[in-house]
């Protein structure tokens, strides 16, 4: 599978956003960030991503009402949450790839988007 063109990076906390989305651009991808749900709705109507790295709680929308919303915007989008609290389970019946539990393991991001 071909590298994602550019993945968008979303979590209300900006530290954690800050953090992923540096590492990313260090290891050579393009990446867009939003601190919100509809934040981030808004930057996929107007960018193609490849990928979307999304926390699972947010407010006001969480990140599984976002992965839905994001394929419906972005069919061929690839979604990965991350989460302290939730894991892949909860998200069975969501179009989400993988799910990465906090603190994220950005080696095991990097082998997902290879």
């Amino acid at each position: 599978m071909a590298p994602p063109s550019a993945i968008l990076v979303v979590d209300d906390d900006s530290s954690t956003r800050s953090m992923l989305s540096l590492s990313l651009r260090r290891a050579g991808y393009r990446v867009l960030t939003a601190s919100s749900g509809p934040e981030a709705l808004e930057v996929l109507s107007k960018s193609p991503c490849g990928a979307l790295i999304t926390d699972a709680q947010m407010n006001p929308m969480n990140g599984f009402e976002l992965s839905r919303r994001a394929k419906a915007l972005q069919p061929s989008l690839r979604v990965a949450m991350v989460s302290a609290v939730y894991d892949m389970a909860d998200a069975a019946s969501l179009p989400v790839e993988i799910f990465f539990q906090k603190p994220v393991p950005l080696e095991a991001v990097l082998a997902w988007l290879k």
